[in-house]
């Protein structure tokens, strides 16, 4: 096993990466333990994203409040998932910023049912989430301006969902990556495109950031990015001899050995990156092929729970 696909603990909180500039980082990386994070300008603040449930947000926005008073104006959401926009009401009165497929997948989908949530997740209290769609949309980049600050809102196309963005401080080679990058946590794909996730990624690269927010895990370096690429690249490559050998989703989930990757928890997301991949080896379009999410969830709990990974 090489070492640096294990899993270490790091420090949760408040970490600032910048004067100004903080990441808020979970001590998990495990499902809907999202990190996020805020800049802070003269006059008022910007959030990227929100978190899980409404009690994991409050605890966000306090901590916001122990750095700074000054009114959160801007609340930016890197993509659709419930994990990054379930506690948007919490920011009461801010204008919500997201890419245009984003705000139509939190309309389309809007919540999923919190008792359901509940059962599957115990450890969370899901009660009160809504889905608080944007007030501002863009397709490709958007860029604030806080104090002479460039805050660079940037869509690739689709990759951990049709509509990731990140956030780019290009001044300071800060990224707040959202879920493009997940760290010592398996990534998930099921609703975006894996071959565009590679490409995204390479995209990313190219603004030769120096420091990484990654959607789950701690904050990193290139070398974070390159491990989240290297399960993409394994997988998609695992999934494929199978699906040129007529395997079925759940044979083929079954059966690829996650090798170096077993450390890192959440395995059972093989079942729904192996979903995804099937869609995109028949050539559908991200864009419109969609998964019923609920099932595939219900799915994987199950395969958890049998031990099947």
């Amino acid at each position: 096993m090489n070492k640096e696909y294990t899993v270490p603990s790091w420090e949760p909180g408040v970490k600032q990466l910048a004067p100004n500039i903080y990441a808020y980082i979970q001590a998990k990386a495990t499902w809907y333990w999202s990190n996020a994070g805020f800049i802070v300008g003269k006059d008022c603040v910007v959030v990227v994203d929100s978190l899980a449930t409404v009690g994991l947000t409050q605890r966000f926005r306090d901590e916001i409040r122990k750095v700074t008073d000054k009114p959160i104006r801007y609340l930016i959401n890197t993509h659709h998932h419930g994990d990054h926009t379930y506690g948007n009401h919490v920011f009461a009165g801010a204008t919500v910023i997201s890419h245009d497929y984003c705000r139509h997948e939190v309309i389309e989908t809007g919540t999923m049912d919190p008792n359901l949530l509940n059962s599957i997740f115990p450890e969370f209290d899901f009660r009160g989430i809504a889905a608080t769609p944007a007030h501002i949309t863009f397709d490709k980049h958007l860029t604030l301006y806080m104090d002479g600050r460039e805050v660079r809102l940037v869509h690739f196309g689709p990759g951990h969902t049709i509509g990731d963005i990140i956030v780019c401080l290009p001044e300071e080679g800060i990224i707040f990556a959202g879920d493009f990058i997940f760290l010592y946590s398996t990534p998930l794909g099921m609703e975006g495109s894996f071959a565009g996730w590679l490409k995204n990624l390479d995209a990313m690269a190219k603004l030769h950031a120096q420091t990484y927010v990654p959607g789950h895990g701690p904050v990193c370096g290139e070398e974070g990015v390159n491990l989240c690429r290297d399960y993409l690249v394994f997988v998609q490559g695992e999934a494929k001899k199978r699906f040129d050998k007529g395997m079925t989703v759940d044979e083929a989930a079954k059966d690829i050995d996650l090798g170096q990757f077993k450390q890192w928890p959440n395995r059972e997301r093989i079942l729904a990156n192996v979903e995804r991949l099937w869609r995109e080896f028949r050539g559908e379009d991200p864009t419109t092929s969609k998964l019923n999410v609920a099932e595939v969830f219900l799915r994987m709990a199950t395969m958890a729970e049998a031990g099947e990974l």
